[in-house]
């Protein structure tokens, strides 16, 4: 276990990030722009898109970390990486309907 990290794991999840959110940006954008011409439920839709992009965005990057820590043989940050994706997803999952 080296206690310096490749810059490519770096590189990596800041792809994640930025993927994440330009995709979530352009996507909304593309919904707000659709509802000037596009009357009814499509461009709600689409902006919702974009919402659960920038939601999911965080929980991808925390995955991505984890399997890239176990690809070092950082076995303890993985755990905890995995540990904080459970709680992420229990959260969802137990958040889901909660108004």
């Amino acid at each position: 276990m080296s206690h310096l990290r490749e810059p490519a794991f770096d590189r990596v999840v800041a792809l994640v990030l930025r993927v994440g959110a330009f995709g979530c940006f352009f996507i909304m954008l593309a919904g707000l722009l659709a509802e000037l011409f596009i009357h009814g439920r499509v461009p709600a839709e689409i902006e919702r898109a974009g919402v659960l992009l920038m939601l999911a965005t965080p929980v991808v990057r925390v995955l991505v970390a984890g399997v890239l820590f176990l690809r070092e043989k950082d076995w303890k940050y993985g755990a905890i990486s995995f540990g904080v994706l459970a709680i992420l997803m229990l959260g969802a999952v137990f958040g889901i309907g909660e108004h």
